[in-house]
């Protein structure tokens, strides 16, 4: 783990304890989800909830932070569209492994923003699922 240049003492030890504490949560969740028979898979945040989940682009926030307004000017909670957005990733990971490397080729040639994971949203998911379906 890697800290700020300057950072020592307390602060240091602090930073280290809460990196521990997050990674011992995650693992925790991870081993009672298998006990579950669930499955477990980590999906990269970023933009997750930046990014409107309709496709429309980046959101604006509130004060608090907890409420999206899209472009389109609808308005949701920031989490939920979190969390549309991290399934569609996960859901898009899965076909992405399962096609060949032709036909995702294919399918970024059509929507271009595909070619960039962090930009993933349920929108994306929508679209490359059409397409499956048409080439089928």
């Amino acid at each position: 783990m890697r800290l700020p240049k300057g950072t020592w003492g307390a602060k240091r030890l602090r930073a280290k304890l809460q990196f521990w504490a997050k990674r011992r949560i995650q693992t925790k969740v991870t081993e009672m989800a298998h006990f579950l028979g669930m499955r477990v898979s980590m999906v990269n945040p970023a933009n997750t909830s930046a990014l409107a989940f309709d496709g429309s682009g980046f959101v604006q926030r509130n004060k608090k932070r907890d409420v999206a307004v899209f472009a389109t000017g609808k308005t949701y909670h920031a989490d939920l569209g979190a969390s549309y957005n991290i399934g569609a990733r996960y859901v898009l990971r899965s076909i992405h492994k399962a096609i060949s490397e032709k036909m995702w080729l294919s399918l970024e040639a059509k929507d271009p923003s595909l070619a960039k994971r962090t930009y993933w949203t349920l929108a994306s998911l929508i679209r490359v699922q059409q397409a499956l379906s048409l080439q089928s």
